[in-house]
């Protein structure tokens, strides 16, 4: 028998949703599995949990604690504790669901199961793939993960997720320190680089940048900063890429590279190699509006600094990378293959990806987890009920663009360009990014606790 209680909750439901709770008083719950234990991997949890009543869901995840990683810009700039952006995993994974502490070593989805690096094989009828992505380092020549930290070298993605820790933060916020002093005593260059790969909150190399250069003007310090990109523009989008355009001229001493990547440094003599990509254009027809002749040429370009911020490159979890559920090639190889809107595998019907992994145009943001989440809680329904997928990811983001101490340019945006209530004005706080900071982080934590995205 239903009580009131119940009744009412399922009223309040989707009939969709509200159907199969009734359904599954009486029926075995199916048997789900997630792969992760980041934001991508708890928020579905959270939601998914509170459909079934008798869930059968299994979550294989390592970490025993979640790091908010965009917190760690706020602890190098000294508004955060790194304790304060780590939290307990155990708060957001019920007792009810099976928690295997371990990673996948490699997926059968043709079995329907997954083997971990001990050896476990586990079964499921439904997958979930939230595992991320990796950073790399490594992959910048004569650089190493241990150099961060050190030799005037930060970057405030330095963490590692299995174990919990969150370096980068604390170590930029000490980089930061150093420049403020250095810079009161002669001339300095700073850099700050973002790879040629797709990466987790594209717009943070940027936001060092204006902090420090917001700081240096105010103080009256005297400081070179050069941003230096793989892309050809500050933003994709026009007119976002337009307004930074009128940012950076406010900073007399910030300037920008464009299609710079860097690909190896020399810790000891301070010097940044890049790869230089442009084109020489000749030939303008004024009736075709079109250039006769592109070139295309590649150069390298060495620049000396005193300070350096580095974003590094990144890829797909290797679990991934190295299975046939990754994009076999083009521009998201490696990638977790899922359709741009349903975010359904695009060969096995019973596995969705959620954040970071999934070779989407858009989705490495918190914000993009949360309306991905919707996504799949009602197109993995519709799989269950073997009812038509309807619901589809438009590429939502958000993405706040610290331009100064105390102000941001809020940027919301899919994947047809921005969204109509996008706040492209500066927004201006009482203190250090009280917008953002404060409220981003109450509905982060919010979204993990209750699973409300």
């Amino acid at each position: 028998m239903i009580t009131r209680r119940k009744a009412i909750r399922l009223l309040s439901l989707s009939p969709l949703v509200a159907s199969l709770l009734y359904a599954s008083k009486s029926s075995p719950s199916p048997r789900i599995l997630i792969i992760g234990g980041g934001t991508g991997a708890i928020t579905i949890l959270t939601k998914l949990s509170k459909i079934f009543h008798n869930p059968k869901i299994t979550i294989i995840a390592p970490n025993e604690k979640h790091i908010y990683q965009p917190g760690q810009v706020y602890v190098a700039a000294g508004v955060y504790e790194t304790d304060e952006i780590i939290k307990n995993n155990s708060n957001y994974i019920p007792k009810d669901v099976i928690w295997i502490k371990d990673k996948v070593k490699s997926y059968a989805p043709q079995m329907n199961s997954i083997t971990t690096q001990d050896g476990q094989t586990v079964e499921y009828d439904y997958l979930i793939v939230a595992t991320g992505l990796e950073y790399h380092y490594e992959w910048i020549k004569g650089l190493h993960k241990e150099d961060i930290g050190t030799k005037n070298i930060a970057s405030v993605y330095l963490n590692d997720t299995d174990k919990g820790t969150a370096k980068g933060g604390s170590s930029t916020l000490k980089w930061f320190e150093s420049i403020q002093e250095e810079a009161k005593n002669k001339d300095i260059h700073i850099l700050y680089t973002m790879p040629n790969t797709p990466v987790k909150c594209g717009a943070v190399a940027q936001k060092m940048a204006y902090l420090t250069a917001d700081y240096l003007q105010k103080h009256s310090l005297s400081a070179k900063l050069t941003y230096t990109t793989n892309s050809k523009r500050l933003f994709g989008l026009k007119d976002v890429d337009k307004r930074l355009h009128l940012v950076q001229k406010e900073y007399l001493s910030l300037q920008t590279k464009f299609r710079h990547n860097l690909i190896e440094i020399d810790t000891k003599k301070k010097i940044a190699t890049y790869q230089h990509k442009y084109e020489i254009k000749t030939g303008w027809d004024p009736d075709f509006q079109e250039w006769e002749s592109i070139t295309k040429k590649t150069e390298i370009v060495k620049m000396h600094y005193d300070y350096i911020h580095i974003v590094p490159p990144m890829s797909a979890t290797k679990d991934i990378r190295e299975s046939e559920l990754a994009v076999e090639d083009g521009h998201f190889k490696g990638w977790l293959d899922v359709d741009l809107e349903t975010l359904q595998h695009s060969k096995y019907p019973n596995i969705f990806g959620i954040g970071d992994i999934c070779g989407t145009p858009l989705g490495k943001t918190v914000a993009t987890v949360a309306a991905q989440a919707l996504i799949i809680e009602k197109n993995l329904l519709s799989v269950i009920t073997k009812t038509k997928l309807i619901e589809k990811f438009t590429g939502y983001s958000v993405c706040p663009i610290k331009v100064a101490f105390g102000k941001i340019i809020l940027v919301e945006f899919d994947y047809q360009g921005l969204v109509e209530n996008t706040k492209m004005s500066q927004l201006s706080s009482e203190s250090l990014w009280k917008y953002d900071l404060y409220e981003t982080k109450k509905e982060y934590w919010a979204t993990l606790l209750k699973g409300h995205a």
